[in-house]
């Protein structure tokens, strides 16, 4: 993607205009968080989140449904209304990973199937059957501990076929099922995780489904009713024969694909992470920038300060070779993303303190971030933190979110 764009014909430091899609939408945002713009916001568009819902239904084979995964607060973009637009557009269950994110969904009105997918201690499980929670059994022990504080909840048996991360190991399935039909548990679930669904070999893919099917007839044998799942949001879409009964959708429910090579997909990402410009300084050459003055700029240029670090959750390591969207274009971040702030370098093109800089968004997308930075898209919408308020969208507009009981 080229870093230029047409530039607005107006003066550095002048008034303020709408000359994208960014700003435009900023200017919408109603009066009620108008506030919460004067520094680093990120909007959340619920109705990109329901076409997701239906671009990967829409690859399912009849009768499989879908989970929508809205663990990590809905990877930073809001557990409860992500869940809410994921189930209006067609998700039938939702995935968390603790008792307390099931417990949140509850409080909010959500009464949907919701499955805890990681392990639980055992002093959360009284309040996991009281707001009917479904557990996943991930090892011996948490069986018998479920068993005992939790009796009658409905159970996911995960099966260990290869992440070496939480389930029972394939010889150990057939002791625990005999284990829940003495004690008349409910299993609901019996599933596996997929580690390399994202890898374009598909031999180790191969290896874990033929080690989850030798055990699902002595599942279903005890338990006819169990729905089985196996993939994600990279099996869903790479490998049709796992999805079984169910899938679990992660990534692709906010718009990212889990790999460069599952791109086909017509996914839009629901996440934008918007600033604003606080100061410019007309520098000359070889001025330092940022900690440590390993930036220098290589000619006279407008360095723009970005109202947006680290402890928002733009990566720091994302300084070397990030780029963010002002007015109209693409410019590289000068010198070291400190916590409260980023500096970038915008050579001659024109910009004004308070112009809206899209940090994540449609021209800066959150997988080339992360992957400037070093790490996975996932991260960097995981990290988008606290203090960052959330602007819900649908339509275009602001929407008010509640999140107490519908």
């Amino acid at each position: 993607m080229s870093d230029q764009a047409p530039s607005p014909s107006r003066p550095a430091r002048g008034p303020v205009r709408p000359t994208s899609p960014v700003v435009e939408r900023a200017e919408r945002v109603s009066a009620a968080v108008a506030a919460a713009t004067r520094r680093t916001w990120a909007e959340v568009d619920l109705d990109a989140v329901a076409a997701n819902v239906a671009a990967v239904r829409a690859v399912l084979h009849p009768g499989c449904a879908l989970m929508a995964v809205v663990k990590a607060d809905g990877y930073g973009h809001g557990a409860v209304p992500v869940a809410r637009a994921a189930l209006q557009a067609g998700a039938s269950w939702v995935g968390v990973a603790t008792v307390q994110e099931g417990v949140a969904l509850r409080r909010a009105g959500i009464t949907s199937p919701v499955v805890v997918l990681g392990a639980c201690d055992r002093s959360d499980l009284p309040e996991a059957a009281a707001w009917d929670l479904q557990l996943t059994v991930a090892s011996v022990e948490s069986l018998e501990d479920i068993l005992h504080a939790a009796p009658g909840v409905g159970l996911h048996l995960k099966v260990d076929t290869g992440m070496t991360r939480l389930g029972l190991l394939p010889e150990q399935v057939g002791p625990a099922l005999r284990r829940l039909a003495s004690a008349g548990a409910v299993l609901t679930g019996c599933y596996t995780h997929l580690a390399t669904a994202d890898d374009p070999d598909p031999s180790f893919v191969a290896e874990q489904v033929r080690r989850f099917e030798a055990v699902l007839p002595a599942v279903r044998a005890q338990f006819p009713q169990v729905v089985a799942h196996a993939a994600n949001s990279a099996a869903a879409l790479a490998y049709p024969h796992t999805h079984y009964d169910l899938v679990r959708v992660g990534i692709a429910l906010y718009g990212l694909p889990p790999a460069p090579h599952l791109s086909a997909l017509p996914l839009r990402p629901a996440l934008r992470l918007c600033s604003r410009v606080v100061r410019l300084a007309r520098v000359g050459p070889g001025t330092p920038v940022s900690y440590g003055a390993r930036y220098r700029t290589a000619a006279e240029t407008t360095i723009a300060t970005v109202a947006c670090g680290y402890a928002d959750g733009y990566p720091r390591r994302a300084g070397a070779q990030g780029r963010v969207w002002i007015a109209g274009r693409r410019v590289p971040v000068a010198g070291v993303v400190c916590m409260d702030h980023l500096m970038a370098d915008l050579g001659d093109a024109p910009a004004a303190v308070g112009d809206v800089v899209e940090l994540i968004g449609e021209h800066v997308r959150a997988d080339e971030v992360a992957a400037v930075a070093g790490t996975i898209a996932y991260e960097v919408l995981c990290g988008i933190g606290p203090r960052v308020p959330r602007i819900y969208l649908q339509g275009g507009r602001p929407v008010q979110v509640d999140m107490r009981p519908t």
